[in-house]
């Protein structure tokens, strides 16, 4: 039996140009987009025309991307964020926590160090050797600063501020902390194993948080429905919102569900794909890797 969560979006945040966050922000979409049984390098499969035609409200939904998208435009922030400190700090932690080795992936140990120090000492004697090589009078090649080094003490740190913040009721949203602010409480939220629980708990604040105060980009909505339907199944609960699926004699078909109901009168309050039409191409890809815009 075949399992896995639907990658919702190709989109990682990072800072771009900086190859050491790239390539971590690339692990964790690897990691974190399917699970080990389906991780698999065949493309996503896309439904195209004729399937959404062949899908209740599938070419009414098509037809409508457009406006849609721009609802979710204006549903962003005009105005500056209301506590700009806040922001910088979710921001600043986030980012430490990321450097730090908050993940397993990225905990510093003797070899990495020592490939550090080397690659320290290499680019030392690459820049004297050009600032050696550079005529008299010319300018001096301007060189970008080395990322600061963040050890996993202040990681640890950082992730704990983290979670002060997401404790909050009701937790920080767009118009508190700008839509980068909450991209960046959201991987608080989605990178922290350390206690399911609280994860689901944050989850789902997350969730009332954006239902009170909506800017907040689409695929962060799909990634915290899909987060609260695996914890609640990993509980042995029934999923809340429809977004987990199966193989069952080489069938696709939804896991547990706790309400139909429920499930599509919130994802039409977020402007999610109906779960009706998510069920119907499903079936007709009959894949785990899916790729639909909109879900």
């Amino acid at each position: 039996m075949e399992r896995s969560p639907i990658s919702t979006s190709p989109k990682r945040r990072g800072k771009a140009g900086v190859a050491t966050l790239a390539s971590a922000l690339a692990l964790i979409a690897g990691l974190y987009a399917t699970q080990a049984a389906a991780l698999s390098l065949a493309p996503a499969l896309r439904p195209g025309e004729a399937d959404y035609r062949a899908c209740p409200q599938g070419q009414a939904w098509k037809n409508g991307e457009a406006a849609r998208l721009q609802r979710e435009r204006l549903r962003r922030p005009s105005s500056a964020p209301r506590d700009p400190a806040l922001r910088e700090n979710v921001l600043r932690w986030g980012h430490q926590t990321l450097f730090g080795g908050y993940d397993r992936y990225y905990a510093l140990n003797a070899a990495n160090a020592a490939a550090d120090a080397a690659a320290d000492a290499a680019a030392s004697a690459a820049d004297a050797a050009a600032d050696a090589a550079t005529p008299p009078g010319a300018k001096p090649v301007q060189r970008k600063p080395a990322e600061p080094r963040v050890s996993p003490a202040q990681a640890r740190a950082a992730a704990q501020r983290l979670r002060e913040i997401l404790q909050r009721r009701p937790m920080p949203g767009v118009d508190q902390i700008g839509t980068d602010g909450v991209d960046a409480l959201w991987q608080a939220i989605y990178r922290d194993h350390d206690d399911r629980t609280s994860q689901l708990r944050w989850a789902e604040a997350f969730l009332d948080t954006q239902r009170r105060v909506p800017g907040a980009d689409g695929h962060l909505i799909r990634e915290a429905m899909e987060k609260v339907d695996r914890l609640r199944l990993d509980d042995g609960r029934p999923q809340r919102y429809g977004t987990q699926f199966e193989f069952v004699d080489d069938k696709v078909v939804q896991r547990p569900l706790e309400s139909a109901q429920v499930a599509e009168a919130e994802r039409r309050e977020f402007e999610r794909m109906p779960m009706a039409l998510e069920i119907c191409l499903r079936k007709r890809l009959n894949a785990m890797r899916v790729s639909i815009p909109g879900m």
